[in-house]
């Protein structure tokens, strides 16, 4: 078992699972998010209400850590894997792949330093932060690392796009892991996948969009 755990067969299926539930992470975060076009008032008390149930959040985002890291280190294993096999050259000739294929890892790279980033100003700054805190100000700060600030909301909206890149990829690659039909798997792509890789995306642009214009209120 452990070492079909660790075959390149295994390693793809700890991608396609962890990939869906990162994901299905961002629908959720999103949903989050969203309540700042209700108004500072709910936005604080959803906020409030995270941290009074701290310990179960805590859990959560340990989960969350430990898919992230099993995601990141399979696929550099993969692509390591995979340049070996084929002695540096991609199995496809680079006519034919998709540039999203032939770009995942550099893609991966992007989120994750979009990532720290992230974390570094909001979430680390939530945590210092009382639970009766401003965390709507927060939101808006016009500050390098925050949504007010333009510059800072311009790498994250490309961070966004490369996301939607990575899982519009990711999709296609999940179902062809765990060995769907093709009939089935076009139809899911079609319908299912384009929520996670077109419109959550660009709900977080949305959500990025509204937080410029509070900022220059």
């Amino acid at each position: 078992m452990i070492k079909f755990f660790f075959s390149s067969i295994g390693q793809k299926i700890q991608i396609a699972f962890t990939g869906i539930s990162l994901a299905i992470f961002l629908m959720f975060h999103l949903f989050n998010n969203m309540v700042l076009f209700t108004g500072a008032d709910n936005f604080n008390k959803m906020v409030q209400f995270l941290k009074s149930i701290h310990l179960f959040v805590r859990i959560l985002e340990a989960g969350l850590v430990i898919i992230v890291l099993l995601h990141i280190i399979n696929a550099i294993a993969t692509t390591i894997k995979n340049r070996k096999a084929n002695n540096g050259k991609y199995a496809v000739s680079a006519d034919t792949a998709p540039k999203s294929s032939k770009t995942m890892i550099w893609s991966g790279l992007v989120i994750l330093f979009f990532f720290v980033i992230h974390l570094r100003y909001y979430w680390y700054t939530f945590q210092n932060m009382a639970k009766d805190a401003d965390f709507f100000n927060l939101m808006i700060k016009n500050e390098f690392g925050f949504l007010g600030h333009t510059p800072t909301a311009i790498f994250y909206i490309i961070a966004i796009l490369f996301i939607a890149s990575h899982l519009k990829h990711g999709f296609t690659s999940v179902f062809k892991t765990i060995g769907m039909p093709l009939k089935y798997r076009e139809s899911i792509i079609k319908y299912m996948a384009f929520i996670f890789w077109a419109i959550i995306p660009s709900g977080f642009i949305l959500v990025v969009l509204y937080i410029q214009y509070l900022s220059k209120l």
